[in-house]
């Protein structure tokens, strides 16, 4: 079976995970991960990412935070979120970085901030089908490490995972999931009106290092090393996520629900008048940008 079936095949859809706080970072000791080969170097390829990189940090550290483009201080932020997983002084010392960097990678101008989004759960076969959406409001991944983007490999003509890479929130107009597996293919659907199949991981990377075996069945979510007194309390936790990935919605009325990636099948991003390029956005999508503000402003 090639890979790319494997990733399609048919599978029930993973449960809504369990949300569980665990302030202490307790390593589970180095554990066998099973799977064909192909998988194994997809997961080798999420835990080099995920692994803290002093000389990287430093490296970026040393340049002013205006000097990093939006990557780059996404980059810095895993950093250092990862050297808050170590116990001691160092976890200690990233706590204000990390406070930090969450509020700048929050900030209305910033692409991984939180973005409004339709959200349809439940088997791929429901796609393209007129059912309203199960949920629809500002969407963010409540890990410190993610916040408003999606975690991908980029593949290559073999549809084989060749890097993790990021992709914001801001830049797409949705995504639509296959079948939930440990990775599954998806197809991104960015503002510009390219496509570009992906495969996404299932767990936060930091599982393979500090996840037990039920975390790393994708049935569970838990945060570790929790950052009080920020913004995304009121999205969900503020901690950094082992597990299934979630996702967090707020509703208009500050109520949020977290649910966990497994159980979507499609996501769509709507234009939004508050968005820094809203007319450019809105012209790709052959949409004129001011009788588009017009007919939100009756609404």
């Amino acid at each position: 079976m090639r890979f790319f079936d494997w990733l399609f095949g048919k599978k029930k859809s993973a449960p809504v995970p369990q949300e569980q706080r665990a302030d202490d970072v307790q390593p589970s000791g180095p554990q066998p991960i099973q799977g064909p080969p192909e998988f194994l170097r997809a997961v080798e390829i999420q835990r080099a990412y995920w692994t803290h990189n002093a000389e990287e940090q430093a490296r970026l550290e040393a340049r002013s935070l205006e000097q990093l483009n939006w990557p780059e201080r996404l980059r810095l932020h895993h950093l250092i979120c990862l050297q808050r997983l170590n116990a001691g002084p160092e976890r200690a010392a990233a706590t204000e970085k990390c406070r930090a960097m969450v509020r700048t990678l929050l900030a209305p101008d910033s692409p991984y901030r939180p973005r409004p989004a339709l959200i349809w759960q439940g088997q791929s076969a429901q796609m393209g089908s007129d059912r309203e959406p199960d949920m629809q409001g500002e969407l963010l991944n409540p890990s410190l490490t993610h916040l408003g983007c999606l975690e991908v490999y980029r593949v290559d003509a073999a549809n084989q995972p060749t890097r993790l890479d990021f992709v914001s929130f801001d830049e797409l107009s949705g995504v639509l999931f296959a079948p939930p597996k440990l990775i599954r293919a998806a197809k991104l659907f960015f503002d510009d009106g390219h496509g570009e199949v992906v495969l996404v991981p299932l767990l936060y990377g930091t599982t393979w290092a500090i996840g037990n075996e039920f975390d790393r069945e994708g049935r569970m979510t838990r945060f570790v090393a929790h950052l009080d007194g920020v913004e995304l309390r009121a999205l969900g936790a503020s901690g950094i996520g082992v597990g299934q990935h979630d996702y967090s919605v707020r509703t208009p009325d500050g109520k949020a629900s977290l649910f966990g990636l497994g159980s979507v099948s499609e996501i769509s991003f709507p234009l939004d008048m508050r968005d820094p390029r809203f007319d450019v956005k809105a012209r790709a999508r052959g949409i004129d940008p001011d009788e588009a503000r017009r007919h939100m402003s009756t609404e």
